[in-house]
């Protein structure tokens, strides 16, 4: 009797065995070969039908392609007026010395050159209602000695000597070649554009009933401009400019005691190397200021100085805050009034035009190309 149940035991379970296995197997099947290839057909159905229908319904109609040549034609018109406005704003842009540029051989005009460039930097000064920082004015000896309670009091501060970009010609007694003076225009311009900017933006925002002064202006002091691809770096900055063409100087690396370091070297993209830069059919010339202005200004600086009509961008900017004792700009904090300031350090960018006929300034080799006479068949 238990021998007839051990042995009918064994074969319910060697039959239960069997049917799992059976059903593991054609869950298996299912799963992998037939669901698989029915997605597959789905697929190549879906596929059928998209080909099917642009067979039958053509991607470019006559009547779309009239449409995008009328797209295509005012894209040109748009671009068109946006190179009448450049050359409009060009040719408005008077030199310092008429009957200088494009080029003469006489020695007097560039001399006048040298002494309007001068004169215009002190007129960027009256501009501003700014008055030297104290300190940096040429010290006085015996009874003509100026305290600190005497300074001038003005709009805002700048720094004689460092403020505004002066190149070695300025101070020579011979004349400026003509290139020296194509470039020292251009630093006219670009300076102008900033400084009226500074001074809208304090006239606009400055308590309108109170006097002009350091403590009540949105920015407070212009330390310097410097104009050039070579200035267009924020040193100690970590972070890239926003377009990316302009990048920071790398941080020092760390060393052990005893070893020797080595300055962090400036790091740019290629197209920022020597004065412009060319990031298309123009050329643009890079600059860097600083300035001291009430921290809940600085992005409002930032913004004048992207949305003017000079044709002005802002690749990068840093800001750091001026606390009590710090020497890194005028060393008086207090001077500055009681508002939070940075010191606000940015570089950008500004559209470079043409002393002739106020074009967009392209490539030399651009201009010559235009210039030479058609070859003849």
């Amino acid at each position: 009797m238990m021998e007839n149940l051990k042995r009918h035991l064994f074969l319910v379970v060697l039959v239960g065995a069997v049917v799992v296995l059976s059903l593991t197997i054609a869950l298996v099947t299912y799963f992998v070969y037939i669901r698989s290839k029915d997605k597959t057909l789905q697929v190549l159905s879906s596929t059928r039908t998209r080909a099917t229908a642009l067979l039958s319904g053509p991607v470019f109609t006559p009547e779309l392609v009239a449409e995008m040549a009328k797209q295509v034609d005012l894209r040109k018109k748009q671009y068109d007026d946006i190179l009448d406005f450049i050359r409009k704003m060009g040719a408005d842009r008077k030199p310092l010395v008429q009957g200088l540029f494009p080029a003469t051989p006489d020695t007097g005009p560039r001399l006048n050159f040298k002494t309007a460039y001068a004169e215009k930097l002190d007129e960027f000064a009256k501009r501003l209602g700014a008055v030297p920082a104290p300190g940096t004015l040429e010290k006085k000896s015996g009874a003509e000695k100026t305290s600190r309670s005497e300074e001038v009091e003005g709009a805002m501060y700048f720094h004689p000597r460092n403020t505004f970009f002066r190149p070695d010609w300025v101070g020579k007694s011979e004349p400026p070649n003509m290139e020296d003076c194509r470039l020292g225009q251009e630093n006219i311009w670009l300076m102008e554009n900033l400084i009226n900017i500074l001074a809208k933006m304090n006239e606009e925002l400055r308590p309108g009933d109170q006097k002009p002064s350091v403590a009540n202006s949105p920015v407070k002091e212009l330390y310097e401009i410097r104009i050039g691809g070579e200035f267009a770096v924020i040193s100690g900055a970590r972070m890239p400019g926003f377009g990316g063409r302009y990048l920071s100087e790398q941080p020092k690396p760390k060393v052990a005691a005893g070893e020797k370091v080595e300055k962090a070297e400036p790091v740019r993209a290629p197209t920022l190397e020597g004065r412009w830069s060319q990031p298309g059919f123009y050329l643009v010339l890079p600059f860097r200021m600083i300035v001291v202005v009430e921290s809940r200004f600085s992005g409002e600086l930032v913004r004048r100085i992207k949305g003017t009509e000079s044709f002005l961008g802002v690749e990068a900017f840093r800001v750091k805050p001026v606390i009590e004792g710090a020497r890194d700009v005028m060393g008086e904090r207090k001077a500055y009034g009681s508002a939070g300031v940075v010191r606000l350090e940015l570089v950008g960018e500004s559209l470079v035009f043409q002393l002739e006929g106020g074009r967009v300034t392209t490539p030399p080799e651009v201009l010559k190309a235009a210039a030479a006479p058609a070859a003849k068949p």
